[in-house]
């Protein structure tokens, strides 16, 4: 019997297993493979500035992270992959078009730029 769960081993179902840890094993392993691949496959430049992109998005980082190893694995990248290579990939990528505000004033009846305003009524 397990004294954390309170379970005995011959009670756990075929194919499930008494770990504790989830499999965060399996996510650090994987996460180190894919990070020894880009080191690969990238100039150093190229990888720190991926690293420097991930700290701010990560989503968009894993996106190219992605990519680049789903490239690598099936045999598309032509060279190492350089910085300037992974900027046009950053630009390339980008989900949502870019927002255009406009601002538009109303206009109220004591306004300044009436176009009867004149001052002539003062002199």
């Amino acid at each position: 019997m397990d004294g954390i769960t309170g379970i005995d081993s011959s009670e756990i179902p075929e194919g499930f297993t008494a770990d504790q840890n989830g499999g965060g094993d399996k996510a650090a392993e994987r996460n180190a493979q894919i990070q020894g691949i880009l080191e690969q496959i990238m100039e150093a430049s190229a990888y720190e500035r991926l690293q420097r992109i991930k700290i701010v998005k990560k989503e968009k980082a894993a996106a190219i992270e992605n990519q680049l190893v789903q490239m690598a694995t099936s045999g598309k990248l032509p060279g190492k992959i350089s910085e300037t290579r992974l900027i046009q990939m950053l630009e390339g990528g980008q989900d949502a078009p870019q927002t255009k505000v406009k601002i538009q004033r109303r206009n109220y009846g004591l306004d300044s730029d009436d176009s009867d305003d004149n001052d002539d009524d003062l002199m």
